[in-house]
């Protein structure tokens, strides 16, 4: 059967996209998290390399993978069957960042990642806060640039009572209200000035859901003492410890 140019450049373009695994789904919106986007978290270091910036370091936990986004930003470790997606609609509004999808082996978004947030500012009216627990902290050596009334950064998992008792885990600079209660809280940090405000949280920010509305991947909980058995598990640790890997590349452009 005779090829036509055509026809040949796309079966080269295909057999390329398989040599680099996952390059040719670096730039695939996230969507049902299937086929070729299951490779997403080793195309930036492909495409890096031929560019000619320095290939990434292999990630600190063996059977796991580095992701960097294209631009050099942002980078994190995760494990080999976990998917990193570009959201084709970010979820929170910002001035031109990255807005990421971290999808466990299951598909399930455990995390998303933004730069450069807007963050509105809300005020929280009398009656409307709600019963807000600490249920784990750590110190987490990430980048950041300070700020008025803001704390050194936190891995934190904290909750707030609604018709469950909704959790939230991330990385903040942010105290959350008074200790006791609280309208919602802030999973962010300010950053260096490629990145600005970042999150990377099941939350950048987030209330108590009534009943009925989107509860997106916020952690639900009937009772305190199952948010605090969560912290236990290896699903969470794991979610921890890609979180906590983030490394914010200040020679990168936003």
């Amino acid at each position: 059967m005779r090829i036509t140019g055509s026809r040949h450049r796309r079966v080269a373009a295909a057999v390329l996209c398989l040599a680099l695994l996952s390059g040719c789904a670096a730039g695939e919106p996230d969507g049902n998290p299937s086929g070729s986007a299951a490779a997403t978290a080793s195309a930036s270091s492909a495409a890096g390399q031929a560019s000619g910036a320095a290939p990434l370091p292999k990630a600190s936990v063996k059977g796991w993978k580095v992701y960097s986004d294209p631009d050099r930003t942002v980078s994190f470790e995760l494990p080999a069957d976990w998917i990193v997606q570009r959201q084709a609609k970010p979820t929170m509004p910002s001035d031109g960042g990255v807005h990421l999808n971290v999808r466990d082996a299951a598909g399930k978004v455990v995390a998303e990642l933004h730069t450069r947030l807007k963050v509105p500012k809300e005020k929280c009216g009398p009656g409307e806060a709600k019963e807000y627990s600490v249920v784990l902290t750590e110190p987490a050596k990430v980048a950041s640039a300070g700020g008025k009334d803001s704390i050194k950064p936190l891995f934190v998992f904290r909750t707030l009572l609604g018709y469950q008792y909704f959790g939230s885990y991330g990385l903040t600079d942010q105290p959350g209200g008074d200790g006791i209660s609280a309208c919602r809280l802030q999973n962010t940090v300010a950053g260096p000035k490629p990145v600005g405000v970042y999150s990377f949280a099941n939350a950048a920010v987030h209330g108590a859901p009534a009943p009925g509305q989107d509860t997106g991947a916020l952690e639900m909980f009937g009772l305190i003492a199952e948010a605090k058995a969560f912290t236990q598990t290896e699903r969470f640790k794991t979610i921890k410890q890609v979180i906590k890997s983030l490394k914010i590349h200040e020679e990168g452009k936003a």
